[in-house]
């Protein structure tokens, strides 16, 4: 029995040309996953001439990819940044309409909420790509009854980096999410933001900063509104290994750990490129 199934892409999205793109694929009937998990994905880079959605081919290189979509969705989606010179992304990136994606059947990982209790305040950190985990927890309406407020903090270069944005800003302002439940909060690291960019937050917090720096100096918590609390506070950390790093041993020393055979913890965290 093989390990993986054939798939076939069904639209795909630019977010910055050349640089970010979404894919969506057909989904097989078997597959489920929990919002934060991952699945590794195929595809023939030897040789792309005769493939098509028929191919028999089998894939050569496999990347892994957090899932996007929610997870009663009907199809399958993926967010991605192009490795100029990377042997999967930009054939991922190159991927028309009907032809074959490979998934395997097995998914991975545990930056899922089911490593916490209930709190009163979840916090999700990304950079760059790391976003996609989230999404697919955004998307599950079970994760909204879990907490009284959720804050997602986006940190990227550049604002033309915000993937998803008018979707996030969107839930900011959906009536089925309770009063003030979301806060949406990109961060810059070259660049100012723009209110239109943040809308959460108050115009004196538009300047350009890294996550740990902001952080550091207090200033997050003051973009947010709310105090980074053990007690009350869930924590998610995905994205640039650096970052996630350094945000780990600072939020270690406020009482952040994760969690251990028995015993639940607070803080969760995974690397993502």
């Amino acid at each position: 029995m093989s390990r993986y199934t054939q798939q076939t892409v069904l639209s795909k999205t630019s977010w910055l040309t050349d640089k970010l793109f979404s894919v969506t694929v057909t989904r097989d009937p078997d597959f489920s996953f929990i919002p934060g998990q991952f699945a590794r994905l195929g595809l023939c880079v030897g040789d792309r001439k005769d493939l098509d959605a028929d191919s028999s081919s089998s894939p050569d290189e496999w990347r892994a990819y957090s899932m996007v979509s929610r997870p009663d969705a009907d199809e399958l989606e993926f967010y991605s940044v192009v490795v100029p010179d990377g042997k999967f992304s930009p054939a991922l990136a190159h991927l028309q309409i009907g032809e074959p994606l490979w998934i395997d059947k097995t998914v991975y990982g545990f930056l899922t909420l089911e490593r916490f209790v209930d709190g009163e305040d979840l916090w999700l950190v990304a950079t760059g790509t790391g976003l996609s985990a989230y999404l697919s927890m955004l998307r599950d309406p079970a994760t909204w009854t879990r907490f009284k407020r959720i804050i997602l903090l986006h940190g990227v270069r550049n604002a033309t980096e915000l993937a998803y944005r008018d979707e996030l800003v969107a839930l900011t302002q959906h009536t089925g999410i309770q009063n003030a439940q979301f806060i949406y909060l990109p961060v810059t690291s070259q660049e100012p933001l723009s209110c239109d960019l943040s809308p959460s937050i108050e115009s004196q917090w538009l300047n350009a900063a890294r996550l740990t720096t902001l952080l550091d100096s207090g200033e997050l918590e003051q973009r947010v509104g709310l105090l980074l609390e053990p007690a009350r506070s869930r924590i998610m950390l995905c994205g640039n290994p650096a970052m996630v790093t350094e945000m780990r041993g600072r939020l270690s020393e406020r009482g952040f750990a994760p969690g251990r055979r028995g015993v639940a913890g607070n803080l969760a965290v995974e690397n993502y490129w």
